[in-house]
């Protein structure tokens, strides 16, 4: 099962500043923690909802490879209608999604882990006796919450029509602790940063030279969703030339297209992945797990009970 994620970094004009840099702590901002967070469980398909400041979030953000879309009615809009944009993106292709605000970054690895193992449903992980984030939703909650008409929260939206959700007892603060959160804050993220060590390794396929990688990939996947490379690279932050160089790189070192083109129109007409294109596609996808998985069971075997970090 695939599993997506979404994150709401909307803001607003009031509190956008906490997402620039948090309290005393200079390596990562919040926004940039979820993403970290989330990718080292292995989800590779984060939808990041942007709205004030947006261009200034992307740019930082843009390295992770992950989609942004923008919440034009940020100033105005309830929690619940970024979730809904996110997970309208993603319904098609994820069978799960996580969703945490952007304001809550000091969750851990293993409570996302342990979020998708549970069973039953749609999934709230509690600590000492608290709902906190990141918030797992299931096949019927996707469909439950993208139809809900009412002016309630997430949870409730969920739970309406006497749909309750599983909740997790977890060892974790971090999905209590927002960073307006003071004492708190600091010393949750101070915990937090202490278990950001990991390995990290960067698969591309090389020919004559470099040609597929995490960038590479993220592209074409926005083209199979959108059919069109001008909105698949506004949706990756990266700029429409670029987006044509990296596909025309691939296919040049490849020997074979992978991205079909069908011109016309004010819009430069559409796009589509190609037989080869899609599997080479999966192919990579996995591998690229493999691979990531491998580094980490070598990583804990060699570093686990160093005494070095």
């Amino acid at each position: 099962m695939i599993v997506g994620a979404v994150s709401d970094a909307a803001g607003s004009s009031a509190g956008m500043e906490d997402f620039v840099r948090l309290p005393e702590m200079d390596s990562l901002t919040a926004a940039e923690r979820v993403a970290v967070n989330f990718q080292r469980a292995g989800i590779k398909d984060i939808v990041m909802i942007t709205g004030y400041r947006a261009e200034q979030v992307e740019k930082a953000l843009r390295r992770f490879g992950i989609t942004f879309l923008r919440n034009e009615d940020y100033e105005s809009a309830r929690a619940l209608d970024s979730v809904k944009l996110g997970l309208d993106y993603l319904r098609e292709r994820c069978g799960k999604v996580l969703f945490c605000p952007a304001e809550v970054p000091f969750f851990m690895e293993e409570t996302v882990k342990l979020l998708l193992e549970a069973q039953g449903g749609s999934v709230l992980p509690v600590c000492q006796g608290q709902p906190g984030y990141p918030v797992c939703v299931d096949s019927s909650g996707i469909s439950a919450l993208l139809e809900y008409q009412g002016d309630k929260g997430i949870l409730d939206a969920l739970e309406a029509g006497g749909r309750k959700m599983v909740r997790l007892e977890v060892l974790d603060q971090g999905i209590l602790t927002g960073i307006s959160a003071g004492e708190d804050c600091t010393r949750i993220a101070r915990i937090h940063e202490e278990s950001l060590m990991r390995p990290q390794v960067k698969v591309r396929l090389v020919n004559r030279k470099p040609f597929f990688g995490p960038g590479t990939v993220t592209l074409l996947k926005q083209i199979d969703r959108l059919g069109s490379v001008k909105e698949a690279c506004g949706k990756t932050g990266m700029s429409y030339s670029k987006g044509w160089k990296i596909i025309h790189a691939a296919e040049e070192e490849l020997g074979y297209q992978i991205v079909g083109r069908q011109p016309g129109g004010k819009n430069g007409g559409g796009a589509y992945l190609t037989e080869k294109g899609s599997r080479l596609l999966r192919l990579f996808e996995t591998y690229e797990q493999q691979v990531e998985e491998a580094a980490y069971q070598i990583y804990d075997h060699i570093f686990f009970g160093s005494e070095l970090f």
